[in-house]
């Protein structure tokens, strides 16, 4: 057996020693203990990944793990909250008492997370709980910090929806949880590089994490620019109300540079160089355990909906929905007005980015994945992807017979955004080109003959400079 293998399962299979040990730890250094909880919880997850092809015990014993690990830093965070140290004395009396019985008593009952939607979903759920209550715990002990400082807090009855939603937004904006998230993530993500053969992709990997520490982390949360950033084309890394609201003072340097930068880049490379680049949204994605959710693209009732390069008319409306809404709030903005006492844009960025946005991340095994590519509801990424359609990227074959004769279609297979007939397209103009293709390269990662590249302004130009060199071929 494969030495790595073996690690994984071995940490699998005595996971409660570790919880164990995570435990102890914590009680001497709550803080250090949730980073190292964040990396045996990736760890975790690369085991039921290398899992993937067998139903095993593993996604239950993992579901335990989380929900343990939940327990104990929801505890820390009430405590801090409520000032109530009764809760993280009886949490952990719980946790040990469970783990000790484990010990001796192991889960019987199987599954596979690939056919499993309730416990995918669940792992989903309870890896973002703890998440969230780590970096709750984190961003109180820090201080300066407001449960209810996103949006406000509401008095209103009716408006006790937006409470929840100003506190689940407080904190996933809040630099800790970026962090935390990097964190558990980047453990997964570290291993997709190594899986990778293709050196574009390695080094396409490397740059989104590094995009996501600059720009979801260091820029907003700790760069020296901090007041400045919002004048500076490129920066505003989610569109409109990245940075603040509206107005005329960085309104032709910082917002519409940016959107000028950024088609420019789109219009030469794809909207990969946002989609799988430098959003958030592919850092969370991407890695070996998420991209082997894009099973759900197929089996989910909604992800089938979403399948092929075809626009359908549903997706075209949320699309045409959010724009509208999107300029309309702009204007709002620009003329000061405010929804339920915040900026309009800004509301509309933190409500998508911050709390429709991991929603679609937890509900995966029901959508799909890359669900904000597909449901056409993420303006700024929409946005990137038209000028990625209209300009140079696409993908293009070696040898149209290869495709004529393939019977593995690993191509269209691997699609996490679940473009299932490129294959076809292939066949019969030799590229592929799709509003809905954010430049992945999963495709070009399988393909078992190496007939698939990239084709973008890089291509474009070694073609006009060595024409019959580079005829029918992309850069690999």
């Amino acid at each position: 057996m494969n030495i790595k293998v073996t690690v994984f399962h071995y940490i699998l299979d005595r996971s409660y020693i570790f919880l164990l040990f995570i435990i102890f730890i914590s009680l001497i250094f709550p803080i250090i203990s949730a980073f190292i909880s964040l990396i045996f919880v990736g760890l975790l997850f690369q085991g039921l990944y290398l899992r993937r092809q067998s139903s095993t015990n593993s996604p239950y014993i993992v579901l335990e793990i989380l929900s343990m690990l939940s327990l104990i830093y929801a505890a820390q965070f009430f405590t801090h909250l409520l000032k109530a140290t009764d809760i993280v004395f009886l949490s952990y009396l719980i946790i040990i008492s469970l783990s000790l019985y484990r010990l001796k008593r192991i889960i019987k009952k199987k599954t596979n997370y690939l056919q499993n939607s309730k416990v995918a979903f669940t792992l989903l759920l309870l890896a973002f709980l703890l998440n969230w209550f780590i970096s709750g715990f984190l961003d109180l002990t820090q201080g300066n910090f407001s449960v209810f400082g996103q949006f406000g807090y509401f008095s209103y009855p009716f408006l006790a929806i937006m409470n929840f939603i100003s506190a689940f937004a407080s904190i996933t904006a809040s630099p800790w949880f970026m962090i935390d998230m990097g964190i558990w993530l980047g453990v997964i993500g570290i291993f997709r590089i190594i899986e990778y053969n293709k050196l574009e992709n390695k080094i396409r990997y490397l740059l989104m994490m590094f995009a996501y520490a600059f720009y979801s982390i260091y820029l907003p949360s700790f760069s020296p620019l901090q007041s400045e950033v919002q004048y500076i084309p490129y920066m505003w890394f989610n569109g409109l109300g990245t940075y603040g609201p509206v107005r005329s003072s960085y309104l032709l340097d910082g917002i519409i540079g940016t959107f000028t930068v950024t088609a420019i880049l789109s219009f030469m490379f794809g909207s990969r160089q946002i989609c799988s680049v430098t959003c958030t949204a592919p850092y969370m994605l991407q890695n070996t355990f998420l991209n082997s959710m894009k099973k759900y693209n197929r089996s989910s009732k909604v992800g089938r909906k979403t399948l092929t390069s075809r626009m359908s008319s549903w997706y075209k409306w949320v699309m045409s929905i959010t724009w509208i809404s999107l300029i309309i709030l702009a204007v709002l903005s620009f003329l000061k007005f405010s929804i339920l006492g915040n900026d309009p844009t800004m509301f509309y960025t933190s409500l998508y980015f911050n709390v429709i946005w991991y929603f679609q991340f937890m509900l995966m095994p029901f959508l799909g994945n890359y669900a904000c590519v597909n449901s056409g509801i993420c303006a700024w990424g929409s946005f990137n992807q038209l000028f990625g359609y209209l300009g140079f990227f696409k993908l293009k074959v070696r040898d149209l017979k290869q495709c004529l004769n393939c019977k593995t279609v690993d191509c269209a297979n691997a699609c996490p955004v679940g473009l299932t007939d490129m294959r076809a397209w292939f066949i019969k103009k030799g590229e592929f080109k799709s509003f809905k293709c954010v430049g992945v390269g999963d495709c070009v990662e399988v393909c078992p003959y190496n007939n698939i590249t990239f084709y973008d302004v890089r291509s474009w130009i070694k073609e006009k400079l060595y024409p019959i060199q580079f005829k029918h071929r992309g850069t690999t």
